[in-house]
């Protein structure tokens, strides 16, 4: 499902991204899943084995806690999204992954407080991961304008 990364060993914040997102995108297609298990799940074992016992608990917790962050606020995310819309989309017609990502990225900006710039490059890298073609563009076009 994943592109390569040819920046070597993902930070653990930035593998919690992932697993969040991986996480959120299940949920979104399957609305009866289970909770992830955290740590005791199957991410990418290739990733996990290149990790500390330290940050592999970081990249955990930071995956929970954006996680659970979207799905206790996501009426309230979905509304700064929409907001961002400069058409007569919504992020209720936006493609499944690149909905998992804005909000996972809006929930980041407004609650965890990472600064914006962080935020879209992070995004714009998930989108390139996992997303379509044009992911990173639009991606980077709806995140410059949530405010």
């Amino acid at each position: 499902m994943s592109k390569e990364n040819t920046s070597g060993v993902f930070k653990s914040r930035e593998l919690g991204r992932a697993y969040a997102l991986q996480a959120l995108f299940q949920l979104e297609l399957n609305p009866t899943a289970q909770v992830p298990n955290w740590e005791n799940e199957d991410f990418d074992d290739e990733q996990l084995a290149k990790l500390s016992p330290s940050d592999y608990k970081e990249a955990i917790d930071f995956a929970r806690l954006l996680f659970d962050g979207v799905i206790d606020r996501k009426e309230e995310i979905d509304r700064k999204i929409n907001a961002a819309f400069n058409t007569n989309r919504t992020v209720a017609n936006t493609d499944p992954i690149d909905r998992c990502i804005l909000r996972m990225a809006t929930y980041e900006m407004f609650f965890i407080k990472t600064p914006k710039p962080v935020v879209i490059s992070q995004a714009m890298e998930l989108g390139y991961r996992f997303g379509d073609t044009g992911s990173r563009a639009f991606l980077n076009g709806v995140l410059d304008h949530i405010e």
